[in-house]
């Protein structure tokens, strides 16, 4: 299944996720999680949409067999107060602003080494979704 096949299945997981994320499935969980990740990276995760169901993410890329990119959003994590991202968007980026600067060689390190994976994730994921056959209701 190619992106452009799945494109409207994931439009309708994208309107229930937004609007009522413990209806999705753990199949389409998963889609959910990771797509963002393989089209805008683990920072992105953080700082945007996607933090705010960081363990479901965690849990997904440990199904897909990656746990090496889970580990580098552990070390994110430890960087949080609490180690773990708040899920308001809003404290999670007043948080990340207190001491991105002084972290920026490690978000560098994390991101560069995603961005050398996201190929491998994003073909197991569309795999995961033709084999499972994710439906969009």
């Amino acid at each position: 299944m190619t992106r452009e096949e799945a494109q409207a299945v994931w439009e309708k997981i994208v309107n229930v996720g937004f609007s009522d994320y413990d209806r999705l499935s753990s199949d389409q969980k998963i889609w959910f999680n990771i797509e963002p990740l393989t089209t805008a990276g683990i920072i992105d995760h953080y700082i945007n949409y996607g933090a705010e169901h960081n363990q479901d993410t965690l849990d997904a890329l440990e199904s897909l067999g990656f746990p090496d990119i889970a580990e580098q959003i552990r070390r994110i994590n430890e960087l949080f107060m609490n180690g773990q991202p708040p899920a308001d968007i809003m404290e999670r980026n007043e948080q990340w602003d207190s001491w991105c600067d002084e972290h920026a060689v490690l978000l560098d390190k994390v991101e560069n080494y995603f961005w050398t994976r996201c190929d491998d994730l994003e073909i197991s994921l569309m795999e995961y979704v033709s084999r499972t056959r994710i439906r969009g209701d």
